[in-house]
């Protein structure tokens, strides 16, 4: 967990933790003047999701890990001096037939109740958070998860349209089963699984720039050595995955090798949006869901 010095201001701090298909995240922060100032942050790659299908069940040692993870950030929240927690859930509190044990084991964990957030919830709660971090305007964003692709769009601040599309990162690497190191012949097939989904969806889209958040997005800003992922960033980020197992290439960044594995899967869905809406490139943003979350906490 990465801490950060104090925020001398008069609110007291707020934690957010989300809940998603491969990570836990954690973010204790303050709100001065409509601007999230972190004080710590964290986040353990716990996969919920893994393996999970549309109405099947989490795993009982995903349960009990994401179980003693929230209650490790709710204690350091707690510890930080916040007034609040929020605990949100993604993608597979949606669809798991046991959500409401992860529920029930979230609300032990944290002491607190728990939310399950649509797919609009999520999409209107990251653009909040970027739109705070910093994004430009108008803004095209694209939160990409484990379980699900949120798209969105807005100007002035206010999101004016959003849509769910159920691929990620963790979906597509199951689909297709890459090998560690993955093949390159993957790719393709992987791009155009994509580009079926988000083709389908009439998005209202312009500009030549998306903003990316999420897990895999900053995964491959490391990856490739650059935040804006155009397609040489990309081509470089997957000819390092595909040139080096996920241990070592793990060993040479600060990234978990589960991570790493699921970056080809993230590359893919990157690609995907950047030919389907014709962008010059997806610039990535560490600001998204757990600082909308904070914002709508202070209402």
């Amino acid at each position: 967990m990465t801490s950060h010095e104090p925020v001398h201001d008069t609110s007291a701090p707020i934690a957010a933790i989300d809940v998603g298909t491969n990570t836990t995240r954690l973010l204790v922060a303050r709100v001065a003047r409509g601007r999230v100032e972190p004080l710590a942050s964290g986040s353990a790659m716990t996969a919920i999701g893994s393996g999970l299908k549309p109405g099947g069940r989490i795993a009982d040692d995903r349960l009990e890990l994401v179980e003693a993870t929230v209650a490790q950030m709710a204690a350091e929240a707690r510890r930080l001096g916040a007034r609040r927690i929020v605990v949100a859930c993604t993608a597979p509190a949606r669809t798991a037939a046991n959500a409401a044990d992860l529920l029930d084991r979230l609300e032990a964990a944290a002491g607190v109740v728990p939310r399950i957030l649509s797919g609009a919830e999520e999409a209107e709660l990251a653009f909040r958070g970027m739109v705070a971090g910093g994004a430009p305007d108008p803004l095209l964003a694209v939160d990409l998860g484990g379980g699900s692709l949120e798209m969105m769009g807005g100007e002035g601040g206010h999101l004016r349209w959003a849509t769910s599309i159920p691929i990620g990162v963790r979906v597509l690497t199951e689909r297709f089963g890459p090998s560690d190191p993955p093949a390159i012949d993957l790719l393709e097939p992987m791009v155009a699984a994509v580009r079926e989904l988000v083709d389908s969806v009439d998005i209202p889209v312009t500009g030549r720039e998306a903003v990316a958040t999420g897990g895999s997005a900053a995964a491959l800003a490391e990856l490739a050595g650059s935040d804006r992922l155009d397609r040489d960033a990309l081509v470089r980020a997957v000819e390092r995955l595909v040139g080096t197992p996920s241990d070592d290439l793990a060993d040479a960044t600060d990234l978990d090798p589960a991570r790493v594995r699921l970056s080809m899967a993230g590359a893919a869905a990157l690609e995907a949006v950047r030919r389907s809406f014709d962008l010059d490139a997806v610039v990535v943003s560490r600001s998204g869901l757990r600082e909308g979350l904070v914002l709508e906490a202070v209402g």
